[in-house]
């Protein structure tokens, strides 16, 4: 659901976020929905400006429960350095309000309640936003450190299965409360589905991002004429689809194959080549019948 416009950036509610809002009505916290929508907002805009200062266009803004999405151009393409960059920014801003509202309560008698709670809502959204699972930003951190290792599409394969470790936990967890405790901690279990569900839907996406990774590169080096190189060797029948899992955003490649037996080279090609012919020759194909 659209609310509104800040400069040039649209600002959206995720229906997860509007369910949050909902538990808040009915456990009696109503006048402080104000406050943990003013607590999301001021996290994600602190992503679009991080983006801005790395010279990449915001277009919107969707809040969820513990955090937001900045829609970002290009994001995945942008390296690793920016996306971390990016991603810090929202628990930084949240960490920064929560630093403020603890030392007006030090320092005022006035509004204690209301600084108190904006104080805790602040730190768990920056606590909560570094757990290593997707879509969190501790798990846009995390994908953007593996990706310099293992290429975009292994790490987010990785950190996917991170995610669901952290959403069995955290169900876990509330299933603890209730065992133990006696008590229904509904925070554990919308967080917990929330993340599991999230992370399904980057499993879908994942191929279509590392594509775009692909044809983004030689826009680029096109238009800069220039960029790092990495080669590969490779033997000729392994499959196009485990290569290019080893392709990251930051760098050209250029692949040396060889055959199999001798090890004897046998041609070159360049990302670029391997991209156009994906179209036609799919994924599973060995890479010599790339030459």
């Amino acid at each position: 659901m659209r609310i509104g416009c800040i400069q040039g950036i649209k600002l959206k509610l995720n229906n997860w976020f509007l369910i949050v809002l909902l538990l808040f009505v009915l456990a009696g916290l109503s006048s402080k929905i104000t406050l943990l929508f003013s607590a999301v907002l001021w996290h994600e805009l602190a992503h679009a400006i991080a983006a801005r200062i790395a010279g990449l266009k915001v277009k919107e803004i969707e809040l969820l429960p513990f955090g937001g999405v900045a829609k970002i151009d290009c994001l995945n393409e942008a390296g690793t350095r920016s996306e971390i960059f990016i991603s810090f920014a929202g628990p930084v801003a949240s960490l920064t309000l929560a630093a403020c509202c603890y030392l007006a309560i030090q320092m005022t008698t006035t509004w204690q309640e209301i600084l108190l709670f904006y104080y805790y809502v602040n730190l768990v959204l920056a606590v909560f936003n570094l757990l290593p699972a997707l879509p969190l930003d501790g798990g846009r951190v995390l994908r953007a450190y593996l990706t310099s290792y293992y290429g975009y599409k292994k790490a987010t394969t990785v950190t996917i299965k991170i995610s669901r470790l952290v959403s069995a936990g955290l169900l876990f967890g509330a299933f603890w409360y209730y065992l133990y405790l006696n008590e229904i901690n509904l925070t554990f279990i919308v967080s917990g589905v929330f993340i599991y569900v999230a992370s399904q839907k980057e499993a879908i996406i994942t191929g279509f991002r590392t594509m775009r990774i692909l044809a983004g590169k030689k826009a680029k080096l096109t238009s800069r004429g220039l960029m790092p190189t990495t080669h590969f060797t490779v033997i000729e029948q392994v499959p196009v689809q485990e290569l290019i899992h080893n392709f990251g955003p930051n760098e050209y490649y250029v692949v040396l194959i060889v055959q199999q037996d001798k090890l004897k080279y046998r041609g070159m090609l360049t990302e670029t080549e391997i991209w156009e012919q994906l179209p036609e020759k799919g994924l599973h194909v060995p890479i010599g019948h790339f030459l």
